[in-house]
């Protein structure tokens, strides 16, 4: 029976799980992998939450559509690294915020920004002067903009991901709290990654033995 991912991150059970560091070593192993492969991309998602909330994710309907993985190397793609000093050892970039995998293309001046969720922790983090972490990604967009490369932000997250509007108390849901990130992801019309496509695209591979012997099983993706 095909689940999402987040049933694996839950491993090997509930609160006695890997960290969300191990996640993002694996994910970038896992697009290097992709790019030694011609022609591999992931699609880009987009939240969009309906009214019965079935259904919270769509394919993304403007550019860019697909993240192209042709040129991910161990050499330009960075695991939790101090993104102020991505243009050298003077820090240029004032960030409070920190993306777990950072792609930086010096030929063709191109930064790609992957922040990678698992379970346990919001993408909005805690709100500090009126901002929200997803406001200070945004503004750290345009500051490497501004630098004169482009850039793009993504998030990398499963279709069954939950934060704390999800969770019940007592046995009662919040309605009214419930898929809080989606809807925050959606009022910024945020880039979104799925683990389930990725996970879907290694099944076969050799490095999906060193992630889980049943990979495939948790590759369920929105209908």
């Amino acid at each position: 029976m095909l689940k999402n991912a987040t049933y694996l991150f839950n491993q090997p059970r509930g609160n006695f799980h890997h960290s969300e560091s191990r996640w993002c070593t694996i994910a970038q192993i896992a697009l290097i992998y992709l790019s030694s492969i011609k022609g591999s991309e992931l699609n880009v998602y987009q939240s969009k939450i309906n009214q019965d909330t079935t259904k919270w994710i769509t394919k993304a309907e403007e550019e860019p559509k697909k993240l192209l993985l042709g040129d991910w190397r161990v050499d330009n793609t960075i695991v939790e690294g101090n993104i102020k000093h991505i243009f050298g050892n003077d820090p240029i970039i004032d960030s409070q915020v920190f993306p777990n995998i950072i792609y930086k293309n010096e030929k063709s001046k191109e930064v790609k920004l992957i922040v990678v969720r698992t379970i346990g922790r919001t993408v909005r983090g805690r709100k500090k002067e009126g901002l929200d972490n997803i406001d200070r990604y945004f503004q750290l967009v345009e500051k490497i903009q501004s630098e004169g490369w482009k850039c793009d932000l993504y998030y990398l997250m499963s279709y069954g991901h939950e934060d704390e509007g999800n969770q019940c108390e007592e046995g009662i849901i919040d309605e009214s709290k419930r898929h809080q990130d989606w809807k925050r992801l959606e009022s910024v019309n945020a880039k979104i990654l799925l683990w389930e496509e990725l996970f879907s695209l290694i099944e076969d591979s050799e490095v999906s033995k060193y992630i889980d012997p049943n990979l495939v099983q948790y590759t369920l993706m929105p209908d």
